[in-house]
């Protein structure tokens, strides 16, 4: 028997998704035998749903909600042996892996886009024993870069991305670090440190590489400098896709890595918009270990 759970958040997209469930559902009832109907209510009821998922053979698990919902999942399933493949809706104000796939953030778009044909295995990563679909950073400019909307760079241009920074950069610090990976090593003082599975985070591009959800690379992009010309400059060069070439701005790639905190300070890892881990953390990728189902407009290499 084909069967698939939908874990919805009732509460992601201010509680305007019950007029399209119905539709989903129906969708889902005319591909699988039984459709298990869980919502959650309280934080980790996602990952516990999709445990019991793959603890009993689910075939599918469909997930309504935004990015924290979907890392719920993503943790719940990435720690098993069996694992169901995953279908992501926009159920939530922020859905940046939609963007990733190419699916629409508009829910009743993306059940009209749904297949059940095309599937894609991709990367996740791994930071100490939480999982991750896509980044794992730290720095109090996280926010300007993130937060810059499109509307913002329509009007803008670049200068949407320099106009949050300077708005940051009172509160900015660095805190130094020490970096070790495939038998390299270094210390340096970093503002700002992105480890990720591809090579942009929603409209934020950080170099021109086609990066692919399984290419078996973890991309590492550290800001070295804390002065006011270097963010600018570094502000400017995400938006053309160049942070790889400016000289404020460590890159590599790897398959894993270790950071310590060479300070007494706390630092806070933001997991996919999460803060999910602190410093110290040996971060590795899991090259192609979650199967997800790509939207019917969307071909991925």
């Amino acid at each position: 028997m084909k069967k698939c759970m939908l874990i919805e958040n009732p509460n992601s997209g201010d509680g305007k998704n019950d007029e399209f469930m119905e539709v989903l559902k129906k969708k889902l009832e005319k591909e699988f035998d039984q459709v298990v109907d869980k919502k959650t209510e309280k934080e980790d009821d996602g990952e516990n749903f999709a445990i019991k998922a793959c603890d009993d053979k689910f075939d599918s698990i469909f997930v309504v909600g935004g990015d924290g919902t979907f890392n719920e999942v993503i943790n719940g399933v990435s720690k098993m042996e069996y694992r169901p493949k995953i279908g992501l809706l926009p159920g939530g104000t922020n859905n940046t892996y939609m963007q990733l796939i190419g699916g629409s953030n508009d829910l009743k778009e993306a059940i009209e886009n749904l297949s059940f044909d095309k599937t894609k295995k991709v990367d996740i990563g791994k930071c100490n024993e939480t999982y991750f679909s896509y980044y794992v950073c730290f720095g109090k400019l996280i926010e300007a870069t993130t937060s810059t909307k499109s509307e913002e760079k329509e009007k803008l241009g670049g200068f949407a991305y320099v106009k949050n920074i300077l708005k940051t950069i009172p509160n900015d610090e660095t805190v130094k670090i020490e970096i070790e990976y495939e038998d390299k090593f270094f210390e340096c003082d970093a503002s700002l440190l992105y480890v990720m599975t591809v090579n942009k985070i929603g409209n934020l591009e950080f170099s021109q590489d086609d990066g692919s959800l399984s290419d078996g690379d973890l991309n590492v992009f550290i800001m070295t400098e804390e002065g006011l010309i270097s963010k600018v400059n570094a502000a400017k060069d995400m938006l053309f896709g160049k942070v790889d070439e400016n000289e404020n701005v460590k890159t590599f790639t790897c398959k894993k890595l270790s950071i310590k905190n060479l300070e007494e300070k706390e630092i806070d890892l933001d997991m996919d918009g999460e803060v999910k881990e602190k410093l110290p953390c040996d971060i590795e990728i899991l090259e192609k270990h979650i199967e997800i189902y790509l939207p019917n407009n969307k071909n991925m290499q």
